[in-house]
């Protein structure tokens, strides 16, 4: 019986699908702990109701003055509360 064309190809990626896992976790575990290194956080929404019309005038003025509604709130947040720890 003939083997399907690419079989072999596939059989490959699932062996590779599979390992990649443990080397992803390896390398998770290798990484140097430094107090000051970087922590790459998963960002979430943050969402507020607000009437459409001020909206509207925020994101025009944010457009003027060359920024955006993120940078704004997040940046009124920080001053407000600070970054935490």
């Amino acid at each position: 019986m003939n083997k399907p064309r690419y079989a072999d190809i596939i059989q490959k990626a699932r062996e590779s699908e599979a390992a990649e896992p443990e080397q992803e976790a390896e390398e998770v575990s290798a990484l140097p702990e430094k107090p000051n290194a970087r922590v790459i956080e998963e960002m979430v929404n943050l969402s507020i109701r607000v009437p459409k019309r001020l909206r509207m005038h925020w994101v025009a003025e944010a457009k003027r003055s060359d920024t955006s509604l993120t940078a704004v709130i997040t940046e009124a947040l920080n001053t407000k509360f600070g970054k935490g720890e």
